[in-house]
């Protein structure tokens, strides 16, 4: 309305002012106590720049003396001379409020009971059950006894039996009377020759005859020899003299499941041997502990009964034998 028709406010610009905002911060309070919108939701519109400095500075038109109002003013039934300000645009709409809790289920009465349907149509026999069978009943009580029936015709005769054994010889009977001695017959082939008799008793030994003359003596015979020794549990050794009159030793190990070979070494080309013409037999011996090298001796016998002897070492680890270049030395004949 113009100033000409607005009542005079006794409280001035300043206080109306005052009085408008606290009017909208009460208003704002409680829209939010009441918890129907959000925050966001309550805050006010913005206020065009205009409409803040009319309430601001007292001003109540704009530069065009145009009065700011919010609608249309009537008095006296007539509408009057106004300042009408520029409507500012419309605010964002504020986010929906957060929704309120599920009121309790309600709980209606119990509806009539509705009519019964119509009978649905027999289903198909199912098939025969089996059962168990059950469990034999006892028996009855035993009949009376009938009368005896008519005999029957006789049945056809049976087969014949097996004929029965020989039954025992009788007795001899008596002998007859000798009769006539008859005609002789004709000779008879001769027979073949019965079995040669046994032979007479042996005769008497006769005297001896004279000696017969001695005969040359035959080529000597060939000379092989071997003999063996064996003092521990781990190797044994041999000597052994050849055809051709020929010395060895040899030693092995046998302390695994297959026994090893035999090491041999020619003793035959060492110094003092009496010849391969003459050797014809050995024999050989341990002197000492089996776990620490010892001597072993090697003898050999001649044709003209002479005896040779060397030596060699046996190292028991290997085992070995060490015989080096050890000469033969003739011992004492027997």
């Amino acid at each position: 309305m113009g100033p000409e028709y607005r009542t005079t406010s006794l409280l001035g610009p300043l206080a109306r002012n005052r009085f408008k905002k606290a009017g909208m911060l009460a208003s704002l309070a409680l829209v939010m106590a009441a918890g129907v919108v959000s925050p966001a939701a309550a805050a006010p519109r913005s206020v065009p720049a205009d409409v803040a400095r009319s309430y601001g500075d007292g001003n109540q038109c704009d530069k065009h003396n145009h009065r700011i109002v919010f609608g249309d003013h009537h008095h006296n039934g007539k509408k009057k001379n106004r300042c009408e300000g520029v409507t500012g645009p419309t605010g964002p709409t504020g986010p929906a409020g957060a929704t309120g809790p599920t009121g309790p289920a309600g709980v209606g009465a119990t509806g009539p009971t509705g009519p019964a349907g119509v009978a649905g149509a027999t289903g198909a026999t199912g098939p025969a059950g089996v059962g168990a069978t059950g469990a034999t009943g006892p028996a009855g009580p035993a009949g009376v006894t009938g009368a005896t029936g008519s005999t029957g015709p006789e049945g056809p005769t049976g087969v014949a039996g097996a004929t029965g054994s020989t039954g025992p010889e009788g007795p001899t009977g008596v002998a007859g009377a000798t009769g006539a001695t008859g005609p002789e017959g004709p000779t008879g082939v001769e027979g073949a020759t019965g079995p040669e008799g046994p032979s007479g008793a042996e005769g008497a030994t006769g005297p001896e005859g004279p000696s017969g003359a001695t005969g040359a003596t035959g080529p000597a015979g060939p000379c092989e020899d071997i003999a063996a020794s064996q003092s521990t549990g781990n190797y044994d050794v041999r000597s052994a003299v050849t055809d051709g009159g020929q010395t060895f030793v040899g030693i092995r190990s046998d302390t695994g499941d297959t026994v090893g070979p035999f090491t041999w070494t020619n003793l035959t080309s060492h110094p003092g041997y009496p010849g391969t013409a003459i050797v014809c037999s050995t024999s050989i011996n341990e002197h000492g502990e089996g776990g620490t090298a010892h001597p072993v001796r090697i003898d050999v016998l001649t044709t003209t009964g002479l005896v040779y002897e060397t030596t060699c070492s046996v190292e028991p680890s290997g085992p070995s034998l060490d015989c080096d270049d050890n000469p033969w030395t003739q011992l004492v004949s027997p």
